[in-house]
């Protein structure tokens, strides 16, 4: 005979448990065909520019079932799926939706994370360096998605209710993700506040191979430094 607390048991798996497994089978999903998206990109830039300025690297590799990297020139756009569901902080605007009201269930999401980092950070290990989140794919049981992120990125794909996810949308998502990577540039910090180095804190920038750097900040001061080296 069935306890009361066993058959709430069996209505959460119903409600939350099979739910989850749904939209990470859905996120997985997502997280492949934008990784697609992102080798076909490689491959177009690759035949209409790379041709004419080889110097310019532009290739697509994954590094895993949840993540890929995309590099071009001093840029890499970093993605990556994280493998379990959340919720929104119930302050969050998105339950005061219709679309959200009418199932809350919808509101469950998995990730996708666009970071951009240097190049050179990957490529020579550059484990203090610092890069940069532009933006976070949230995807639904349905399919349906949102967008939190940099620029034109934090406003065009914000209702859930009206975003499916297609081919287009996440190319434009990729797109506009590696234009904002190509505008921000390094900036050299003033000279008065990064001549004085120890001898130690010198031999780790050799370690690194360079100056620890940071895609906003350009390479780190020396307050900057000294914290990697206490932590």
């Amino acid at each position: 005979m069935e306890t009361d607390n066993y058959s709430k048991i069996l209505s959460e798996f119903e409600s939350k448990a099979s739910l989850k497994q749904k939209i990470f089978r859905n996120t997985t999903e997502v997280f492949g065909l934008l990784k697609t998206q992102l080798s076909k990109i490689a491959v177009k830039l690759q035949t209409d520019y790379v041709v004419k300025d080889p110097s310019v690297e532009v290739h697509f590799k994954e590094s895993g079932k949840f993540e890929g990297q995309l590099k071009f020139s001093g840029d890499m756009l970093m993605v990556s799926m994280h493998t379990n569901v959340f919720a929104f902080d119930k302050t969050h605007s998105i339950y005061q939706t219709k679309y959200i009201k009418e199932d809350e269930s919808l509101s469950f999401c998995g990730t996708i994370y666009i970071h951009n980092f240097l190049a050179d950070s990957v490529k020579y290990n550059r484990l203090a360096d610092e890069g940069s989140l532009i933006a976070r794919i949230l995807v639904n049981k349905e399919k349906h998605f949102m967008v939190e992120g940099e620029g034109a990125l934090d406003f065009l794909y914000q209702s859930m209710a009206e975003n499916v996810v297609t081919e287009e949308k996440l190319t434009d998502i990729i797109e506009r993700s590696i234009l904002h990577c190509l505008d921000s540039d390094l900036l050299l910090p003033p000279f008065a506040e990064i001549k004085e180095v120890t001898l130690n804190q010198k031999q780790s920038m050799l370690a690194s191979s360079g100056y620890p750097t940071s895609k906003n900040l350009g390479y780190q001061f020396k307050s900057e430094i000294e914290q990697n080296d206490n932590i």
